[in-house]
């Protein structure tokens, strides 16, 4: 009586059409095509771009002393045009100090005239969104984006939770403002900025800076929350993108 042979790590009991299928040589010819697509991929990204470009931004005087007119423009029209751009240049310019917010990389810059004064990692929002079944309200958490001013400067702020914070929690909404009023969540300073709700202030999680986390403020570290104190006055200018 003839018995199967032993299956062991070369070959299988699997047969197709009398042909003995070898797995391990199939499954090792599989991995090195899927290595050399990979390093194809990598050779075109490298080659064509990721479509992302990292750069120095060039200060807004550069810009602004560029030369955008084709050769042989009107010298009239030129000048016409420079004037009216450093009007707006001008107008545009914020006064003293002023902050700029990327909301992608989760950075902040400090700037005076085109001095950096400051660069600190932040959380920004976390782009999620919450809704309320019984009423049917919803909120995006996202932090806004354009130009904006510093309207109210506040220390040690206590935070009056909304009412997405119990729904979020799954708690029972509290009728009287003094459920609601949380101190310390906002750390030692809060600059209010001229839309309402939203701020940059302190945080307890400093662990997650650098991360999209906050439901639309700025957080910002206590060293560097330090810094915006004392160089942000009312009015200061505000860039978030």
């Amino acid at each position: 009586m003839k018995h199967a042979p032993e299956p062991n790590e070369n070959n299988t009991s699997h047969s197709d059409g009398g042909a003995m299928i070898r797995r391990p040589a199939l499954v090792a010819t599989v991995m090195i095509w899927d290595v050399l697509a990979l390093l194809a991929l990598l050779g075109y990204a490298v080659f064509l771009g990721t479509g992302y470009e990292y750069r120095t931004l060039r200060p807004a005087d550069a810009i602004k002393h560029a030369e955008p007119f084709p050769e042989g423009a009107d010298p009239a029209v030129q000048a016409k045009i420079k004037r009216d751009s450093d009007k707006v240049f001008r107008k545009l310019a914020p006064r003293g100090s002023h902050v700029v917010i990327d909301r992608v990389h989760n950075r902040l810059y400090l700037w005076r005239a085109n001095t950096l004064l400051l660069e600190a990692a932040i959380s920004c929002g976390a782009g999620s969104r919450l809704a309320d079944t019984k009423t049917g309200r919803e909120w995006t958490f996202d932090t806004p984006v354009g130009r904006f001013r510093v309207v109210n400067r506040r220390e040690y702020p206590v935070w009056v939770a909304p009412d997405w914070e119990f729904i979020e929690a799954n708690e029972p909404i509290p009728r009287s403002r003094s459920a609601r009023v949380q101190e310390g969540m906002l750390g030692e300073y809060a600059l209010d900025l001229n839309i309402p709700g939203y701020m940059i202030h302190g945080t307890l999680y400093s662990r997650l800076l650098g991360r999209s986390v906050s439901h639309g403020c700025i957080r910002v570290g206590r060293d560097d929350l330090r810094v915006l104190w004392r160089k942000v006055p009312i009015g200061s200018t505000v860039f978030i993108f």
